[in-house]
């Protein structure tokens, strides 16, 4: 005899989540590979927000919400800008199609290892989006996932830069390496400078983690390992400003070359 019940759907584990805060809503909002469930806002956020997107084209729910509504769906979070919107984590592509979808004269990558503060890699995200970088790869590892903090400091990074997660770092190095690459590592003891770089028209940007820097395995496999020159007054920079800092510098000096 068949079984009359029907096998349940898996339950999703936690693969959606909201976003808050207008730029990092208006860039789900305009990603047709995010897939969207329910917005709110208040009737201030609603008019600024049917400026830049026609609201009405969507067929999720939408709700109108005062302020302490919102901040209560988001568990206290205030700096919410009146909306948020509840969304699916974005898909990754596998190593090799993000490979294949860069630029195959002029790229630049930046591959984040194991960082896990969602401030600074939103804050990567953002700055990779203002300087026009091909894409972000992050370890699978110890490494921050998807998350509405990463989103809101990306400012709608995490929706317009490609990014994808590596489990292996070697291999990964690898495949970047025969594609073309040359792979640069970001460390504080280094003795060659940023400035005195001449860079490759494809660029790997390697970062370490917040507290450690760069894995020794991840240095070995580096083709250079370069410092950004600072005050002797500071030991160090924060990580999500030495990736603006390096973002400018080298894809001003690929577009030069």
């Amino acid at each position: 005899m068949k079984n009359r019940f029907k096998k349940l759907p898996k339950k999703r584990q936690n693969s959606d989540y909201w976003i808050y805060g207008h730029h990092a809503v208006i860039g789900a909002l305009n990603n047709n590979n995010r897939e969207k469930y329910e917005i709110n806002f208040t009737f201030e956020a609603e008019k600024k927000l049917i400026q830049e997107v026609d609201i009405k084209k969507y067929k999720f729910a939408k709700r109108n919400k005062t302020r302490e509504e919102i901040e209560n769906l988001l568990g206290g979070i205030s700096n919410h800008q009146g909306v948020c919107l509840r969304v699916e984590k974005l898909k990754m592509p596998e190593l090799k199609e993000f490979i294949d979808n860069c630029d195959e004269e002029n790229s630049i990558i930046v591959l984040l290892d194991q960082l896990e503060d969602s401030q600074n890699v939103g804050a990567i995200f953002r700055s990779a989006l203002a300087f026009k970088l091909d894409g972000i790869i992050l370890t699978q590892d110890n490494s921050v996932s998807e998350n509405s903090f990463l989103t809101k400091a990306a400012s709608s990074g995490i929706d317009k830069v490609p990014f994808t997660k590596i489990k292996n770092i070697s291999s990964c190095i690898k495949k970047l390496k025969e594609s073309g690459y040359w792979i640069y590592g970001l460390e504080m003891s280094a003795e060659k400078s940023l400035k005195e770089t001449k860079f490759a028209k494809k660029v790997v940007i390697i970062l370490g983690s917040e507290n450690k820097g760069l894995r020794k395995i991840t240095t070995s496999l580096c083709d250079e390992v370069i410092k950004i020159d600072i005050s002797d007054e500071l030991e160090s920079l924060n990580v999500s400003n030495t990736a603006a800092i390096a973002f400018y510098e080298i894809s001003s000096s690929t577009l030069k070359s």
